[in-house]
């Protein structure tokens, strides 16, 4: 019985060992920037933001890539620093206000302050290719919230050129919104 007993001490130490000595590196964070290039100025123009969909696959903490086929790579070690969706939507605003001086809200918005128009995106599909490229697969709709009307209904699949690691890959899907909102801005009535 004592023997069993010291066995089972040497396993919990071992283990305890393990776990403490065998820590792996803490995760990379990453985010999405602004990154449309422009300064309009402040016009009287508003513009909502939302909702934005996120296909499922790709709302998880890890950087979600396909693995090819049917497969996919989840980056444990490499995560967004905001859930997705937020970030799509923060970045889109960002872009818009640069790109068209405009009053811009998130979604969703108070009763009384009920933006112009409202921009409504689905994002499909936001990869690394294999050829290295970077995709963002998005349908969007732009709607006159005032006269109750849809402008405007798009898909869209952008590709980026991604020279290196996941920084790059995030700085390229980066670029890919910022080429979304200038597609929306140029639909927007002058």
């Amino acid at each position: 019985m004592r023997h069993i007993l010291q066995i089972a001490l040497l396993a919990v130490v071992a283990l305890l060992a393990g776990c403490i000595g065998g820590r792996s590196p803490s995760p990379d964070y990453y985010m999405l920037t602004a990154r449309a290039q422009g300064n309009a100025p402040a016009s009287d123009l508003s513009i909502g933001v939302g909702p934005i969909k996120i296909a499922q696959f790709l709302t998880r903490p890890p950087i979600v890539t396909h693995a090819g086929g049917s497969g996919l790579q989840i980056a444990e070690d490499q995560r967004w620093g905001e859930p997705l969706d937020q970030g799509v939507q923060r970045v889109t605003l960002q872009n818009l206000a640069a790109l068209t001086g405009a009053q811009v809200r998130n979604f969703p918005w108070r009763q009384t302050s009920i933006p112009g128009y409202a921009v409504r995106l689905d994002v499909l599909d936001l990869d690394r290719l294999p050829d290295g490229g970077a995709l963002l697969e998005v349908t969007w709709a732009l709607e006159d919230l005032r006269q109750n009307k849809l402008l405007s209904t798009q898909h869209e699949r952008l590709t980026t050129p991604v020279n290196g690691d996941y920084d790059a890959l995030v700085v390229a899907y980066s670029d890919l919104l910022a080429q979304l909102a200038q597609r929306i801005a140029a639909a927007l009535p002058r």
